[in-house]
């Protein structure tokens, strides 16, 4: 039978530390995730002839194999996560996916890269159970996502190591506007550039706003003109979405509601007297969403319509497993389809996309229901339950407008971080009702 000290331990015991490891696994993921992100590195991989010999000399699948080798050491050194609440959905969903990823690579037209993009994927849900490993024992959700805003500054590092060393190269004209590529052979796409900066943006403002920090102030205000600069219409609109989102999410607080709503209305009310009273704002916006380009660019969507035309003539000849994961189908060499469903309809099938959907379906069910068991009254988790809803905001429409597949790495690292954040809060809720529940006890035996 316990004593009232032992008790009085057991109510008062301090949330565990996360292992020192962790902060590795994080440093190796930030300096590999540029490598294939296409940042540094021109692309050096030949598609057509790629070997498991010459795959060790280019930089990107380097990156992938280094970070492959940490997660694997920091799995069996930690065993293997089993029965962690709130997990095993999420995890199927995603093994699903990679299943028919790597499934489809056997209908490519260049199947060992295919493999490989697979193998790419499949390394990130090896890093989710690690990182549920690390982080579980300390019940704290946010390192997840402070691991995923690491990882995206250390992308944005490798763009601006760009500007450095190839300035006039780091921009690409179109229309009559300059856009940031960062490149030092091979350029990261505008729009994943754009979006990143989104995602750090709204990460900085609601810390913000939260903690009153003049640091987060000027990270909001530094990413949102890196965001600016890419150039973006996609990534302009998923910030927007994704700053409603945020300020929504800030305005949970009782006492900051009425704030947030007055400030809100009268931000839109000025926005749009502004357009209604001013020729020039309303050009500005016209040509921040056509670059130049008028109105021929509008109706097309930036001739996206025709690429999402085309690409649903090449799903019905590869319904089920598509033309390969991570490859393009012959006449769209170079290009993509700016838009994450149908490149997946294309490259996975039916299979994929459905596999892909129900993924984020469960994974923003499973984040609601994190955000409903968070705690309002601590600023913490105020801020991670924020990160919940703009994260995933910021990526699904981005990749509505922008999609590559050769970003697939960024895009899908942030959704696995977000299900790995709402996995802990559920490995949290389960903990802390034990530890309230000794607590009246404790209180029950001392009346």
């Amino acid at each position: 039978m316990p004593t009232h000290d032992g008790m009085t331990l057991l109510a008062r015991r301090p949330l565990a530390r996360t292992p020192k490891s962790f902060a590795s696994l994080v440093l190796a993921y930030c300096i590999a995730l540029p490598l294939f992100g296409r940042a540094v590195f021109p692309l050096a991989r030949d598609k057509a002839h790629i070997t498991l010999a010459s795959s060790f000399t280019d930089p990107q699948i380097l990156a992938t194999y280094l970070v492959a080798a940490v997660v694997m050491m920091r799995l069996f050194a930690a065993g293997t996560p089993v029965g962690q609440p709130g997990r095993t959905r999420l995890a199927r969903r995603f093994l699903v996916f990679v299943g028919i990823c790597l499934t489809s690579s056997l209908g490519s037209r260049f199947p060992l890269f295919s493999v490989w993009r697979s193998f790419e994927v499949f390394l990130l849900g090896l890093w989710a159970l690690v990182m549920i490993r690390d982080a579980s024992g300390a019940y704290d959700p946010a390192k997840a996502i402070r691991a995923f805003y690491a990882v995206s500054a250390a992308i944005l590092t490798g763009v601006f190591i760009g500007l450095v060393i190839n300035p006039s190269g780091a921009w690409a004209m179109e229309g009559d506007v300059a856009r940031l590529t960062g490149t030092t052979g091979y350029s990261i796409n505008p729009n994943d550039i754009g979006a990143i900066a989104a995602v750090l943006t709204l990460g900085c403002y609601v810390r913000a706003v939260e903690r009153g920090s003049l640091l987060h102030w000027a990270g909001t205000l530094f990413f949102f003109l890196v965001c600016y600069a890419s150039h973006s219409r996609g990534s302009y609109v998923a910030f927007a979405i994704g700053f409603v989102a945020a300020t929504f999410m800030l305005g949970r607080v009782v006492r900051r509601r009425a704030v947030v709503a007055a400030t809100s209305i009268g931000a839109v009310l000025s926005l749009g007297a502004a357009c209604l009273m001013s020729s020039s704002v309303r050009n500005f916006f016209v040509f921040l969403m056509t670059r130049g380009h008028e109105s021929e660019n509008l109706d097309s969507l930036g001739g996206r319509w025709q690429l999402w035309e085309f690409g649903l003539k090449v799903f019905k000849q590869h319904p089920l497993f598509g033309t390969g994961y991570g490859t393009y189908p012959e006449g769209l060499e170079g290009g993509h389809f700016h838009n994450v469903f149908i490149e997946l309809i294309v490259t996975t099938g039916i299979l994929g996309a459905v596999s892909y959907t129900v993924f984020v379906l469960t994974l923003i069910a499973s984040a609601r229901r994190s955000i409903l068991s968070s705690d309002r009254g601590t600023a913490a988790e105020r801020i991670t339950a924020a990160d919940l809803v703009t994260i995933p905001a910021v990526i699904i429409v981005a990749n509505g407008a922008t999609a590559g597949a050769a970003y697939y790495s960024w895009d899908l690292l942030g959704l696995v971080s977000v299900a790995v954040a709402s996995s802990l809060f559920a490995v949290r809720s389960a903990a802390l009702p034990v530890e309230r529940v000794v607590q009246k006890r404790f209180s029950n035996l001392m009346s």
